[in-house]
């Protein structure tokens, strides 16, 4: 059998890296997309996922009527739609400008609790959802790394729509032995926009890759205002993750 000398296989081997050398170089130097010129605007129409929370949001709650045992809720992550459009001008080779108008639905959820009455009665709440639904204007600046890919930071206001705690209730009755029977269902909503700030600002930090005009865009924001107006009221803020995708168009 044919042996191969250690000189042979040096060569095979430094003839491999310079042929993954030159490879990785030519993907490097190939460009993504071309960058817009200095002075260039865009339109981009996006769609996406609002991750959503409330820090500080707690609902307290009566388990056991009969005992008076007291129970809370947190407030959870939920995943709601967003949407809107965003402008942009390239500044500088570099850098750009955006500002944008987005319907953005945000709040946050909370796990399923159960009530147990003094008079045999249990009622359940599915589906709890504090909502706050929002126009929101952001500005950011937008710093390009390499061609396509660009760090963003800015600021955001947000002009709240209506806020409401919402949930699905229903009504249980003991009969005999352990057989529970359904007495009511219903859908509650409580509006409470009146409690709230109508003004939300929050800082976005982000990053977006560009590829063909299509542009995926991920962005954290810092909630700054408080969601209460009265002072008295738990500290609640936004807690806010948007994933968006959307499509270039130059003007």
């Amino acid at each position: 059998m044919k042996r191969h000398s250690i000189f042979q296989i040096r060569g095979l081997f430094s003839r491999a890296r310079k042929t993954v050398a030159i490879a990785f170089m030519a993907v490097v130097a190939m460009p993504a997309i071309a960058q817009e010129s200095t002075g260039t605007f865009s339109l981009i129409p996006k769609v996406g996922l609002s991750l959503a929370n409330i820090s500080n949001y707690e609902l307290y709650y009566l388990k056991e009527t009969a005992f008076y045992t007291e129970g809370v809720a947190k407030g959870k992550y939920n995943s709601r739609f967003m949407g809107g459009v965003e402008a942009e001008y390239q500044a500088f080779p570099t850098t750009s400008l955006s500002l944008g108008v987005f319907y953005s639905r945000q709040g946050c959820r909370i796990s399923d609790l159960e009530f147990v009455g003094m008079a045999k009665v249990r009622e359940e709440l599915d589906d709890i959802r504090q909502s706050l639904d929002y126009i929101n204007v952001p500005f950011t600046v937008n710093q390009y790394l390499t061609d396509g890919l660009a760090i963003k930071a800015g600021v955001q206001l947000g002009f709240l729509l209506n806020s409401e705690l919402s949930y699905e209730s229903t009504t249980f009755t003991k009969k005999e032995g352990d057989i529970w029977e359904m007495s009511k269902k219903e859908d509650i909503a409580a509006d409470d926009k009146s409690l709230r700030n109508s003004l939300d600002v929050s800082i976005p930090i982000g990053l977006s890759y560009e590829y063909l005009n299509v542009v995926i865009d991920a962005r954290y924001h810092l909630g700054l205002t408080r969601l209460y107006k009265d002072s008295s009221f738990p500290k609640e803020k936004n807690q806010l993750i948007k994933l968006s995708v959307g499509y270039k168009f130059n003007l």
